[in-house]
């Protein structure tokens, strides 16, 4: 029998995805926001996290990318895995059959596009 989860996160609602946008966008101005993982695949458990994959070009290291957008979204949804990556940096990776930025743009739900 499977035991269920101490955590029940709150409801991944459009309204939810909206302001993760709206929030996102006041530290930057993205090429993309893309929602992967359980969430975008539809089998998201009660504990599951947000997986939020933002396109941005960027001069900062990887292990420092993420702290803006982590202070921005602070109190939208308890648990939530933030990936930065650059475009040159998805294109890298992104015929690899297996590798996770193929998967994300693969399974991925597009929540914003930059119209350039």
């Amino acid at each position: 029998m499977m035991q269920e989860s101490e955590y029940a996160y709150p409801p991944v609602t459009d309204a939810l995805l909206h302001e993760i946008v709206r929030r996102i966008r006041t530290v930057s101005n993205p090429i993309a926001i893309i929602l992967f993982g359980s969430h975008a695949r539809g089998d998201a458990r009660p504990d599951s996290d947000l997986d939020i994959l933002i396109i941005e070009e960027t001069s900062l290291p990887r292990h420092r990318r993420g702290a803006a957008y982590r202070r921005a979204l602070a109190g939208v949804f308890p648990a939530k895995d933030i990936v930065v990556r650059t475009p040159a940096e998805v294109q890298k990776w992104a015929d690899t059959p297996n590798a996770f930025i193929t998967m994300a743009l693969r399974e991925g739900k597009v929540l914003y596009e930059r119209n350039d």
